[in-house]
Parts: C-alpha cells; structure tokens; sequence
C-alpha cells in the first residue's frame, strides 16, 4: 500500500488532494494508470443513461448538440491499414446507437471539456488536453458542478469502480 499512496501523491500533495475534494461535490480527481497505459490524470465525473432517447435528453440538458446519422457512416474496416488522415475522416461513433457520434473535445456551458460515451454513461473530463490536473481544471469543474445540480440523479460516483478515482468510497481520509 505505500507504493500506492507514494503513487497517488506524486503529482499533487495530500493536503492539495484534500482540499480539491473539499472544493467539489461530483468531480472526481482520477490519477492515472500510468505506464503502457499513456494515460493522464484528469477530472470527471460521469451520468448514467439507460438506451439512446435518455442519452439524448442528458446531452440537450447539457447544451450539446449531438451529431445524429440517418444512415450507418462509412467505419473503418478491421485489418485495413489506414493513412492517420484517411482513418481520422471516420466518425467516431457511441457504441450501441444508432448513429450517433462521440463528442470528443467539445464545450458546453461556455467550458471546454472532453466527454466520451459509452456503457451507458456519459463521461466529462474537466481536464480536456492534459495530462496533469490543475487548479484551473478545479475551477472548471466548480463552474460545471453549478449547471449539472439539476442532472445530480444521474450521477455516478465514483465515475469507475476503481482506486484511481479519489472518493470517499476509496479514500476517506480526504473527505473527513
């Protein structure tokens, strides 16, 4: 365990931990896996949906306009090689609907954020762009825990059942 904790707190002090969980009420600090993972650090927090209608009605109440096929767009076809152009004209799309487009890098309420679909919930990261959470991204994520009062039923915490999500589920000890 103190490898872990080592971990956690590399990037961020402990007390700095804490006093970003005092500060936000649905965000959660995710540190990352690290390693062959290449991923970052960031902030998030995510809101269930049960089929494609109520992912809809949850983006509307975000203010994000959701590009909606008519027709099955052209994919990439498993074992083809693709030109990194050819393969970023694909649309990236929410798996299990019927067409609809991953948002990506996006804004809503006047914020940029990344937010990316799946498995029922519609995750936003705070901390779109970077590797390393700042007090700025903290600040975003006030702002946007302001407009997402009204969505608090959806939400889940932690955003995914891990350890690398600082909650009070995994760590108590910075929410006393």
């Amino acid at each position: 365990m103190a490898r872990w904790t080592q971990y956690l707190f590399e990037q961020h002090s402990e007390a700095e931990l804490k006093e970003w969980a005092s500060r936000l009420d649905m965000f959660r600090y995710f540190r990352a896996y690290g390693g062959h993972a290449n991923d970052g650090d960031s902030l998030d927090v995510a809101l269930r949906y049960e089929n494609p209608e109520e992912l809809i009605v949850l983006a509307n109440k975000l203010g994000l306009k959701l590009n909606i096929y008519s027709n099955k767009p052209e994919q990439p076809i498993a074992g083809k090689t693709y030109s990194s152009e050819e393969y970023s004209s694909f649309p990236s799309l929410i798996r299990d609907t019927e067409w609809i487009q991953q948002p990506g890098h996006c804004c809503i309420f006047g914020l940029n954020v990344f937010i990316w679909c799946g498995n029922g919930l519609v995750n936003i990261s705070a901390s779109p762009k970077s590797y390393v959470v700042t007090n700025k991204h903290v600040e975003v994520a006030e702002e946007l825990e302001k407009h997402l009062r009204s969505l608090r039923k959806f939400i889940v915490d932690p955003p995914k059942d891990t350890k690398h999500y600082v909650c009070p589920k995994y760590h108590p000890s910075l929410y006393s």
